[in-house]
Order: C-alpha cells, then sequence, then structure tokens
C-alpha cells in the first residue's frame, strides 16, 4: 500500500506533508481493500485545492476534489468526500449480485 503525497505551487509549511498522509493512512485502515492513496494538494491564489485518488483491488479509483481556504480544511474535506465515495462503492458491491426469487405459482 503506498501513500504518495504531491505539492503544487507551494512552499508548504511542514506538517501540511505529514497531515495529508495521517489522513490517508486513516483512509487505508478502514478500507482493506486500498492499494494505492495519492493525495495532490495545489494553491490558486489563495484557495486551496486537495485532491484524493484512491485504487482499489479490482475497482477503479475514486478520485475526490475539494476547495477550501486552509490546507487542513481541504485535505479533511476530500478525504471525507473520497471515504463516502468507498462506502459507496462497498454498498453497491454487496447489493449488485443478490436476485429475488419469484414466488412459485401453480
Amino acid at each position: 500500500m503506498s501513500i504518495e503525497v504531491t505539492i503544487r505551487h507551494l512552499n508548504a509549511a511542514p506538517g501540511i506533508k505529514e497531515y495529508a498522509e495521517e489522513r490517508a493512512k486513516k483512509l487505508i485502515g478502514q478500507f482493506p481493500r486500498v492499494e494505492s492513496v495519492h493525495v495532490i494538494i495545489d494553491v490558486q491564489r489563495h484557495l486551496y485545492e486537495a485532491e484524493f485518488i484512491v485504487q482499489q483491488k479490482s475497482l477503479t479509483a475514486v478520485g475526490a476534489k475539494e476547495h477550501a481556504d486552509s490546507a487542513r480544511a481541504v485535505i479533511d474535506i476530500a478525504a471525507a468526500r473520497a471515504e463516502k465515495q468507498l462506502r459507496k462503492t462497498i454498498s453497491k458491491r454487496v447489493t449488485v449480485h443478490t436476485r429475488k426469487k419469484k414466488p412459485v405459482t401453480e
């Protein structure tokens, strides 16, 4: 399980990268099928943007992109959105192959 953190257009404070890695480790801890997490943090003027790209086994990547005024807030919001999407894919996986049996009519 790999965690990558990319920071663009910013000389980031030293705690931002560690905080993003910590949030990614929480995602990996909650979802054992996660193979890799890539966190991209970008700054456009005074607006921070964070994107979580989560790759699961036998599934496509889940991406979540958010904007906010502070770096930690945007990391939290994007991680929460990625977590929500991962939970959604799990619930779909559980219910997608269930069939209702037709009642036997005589």
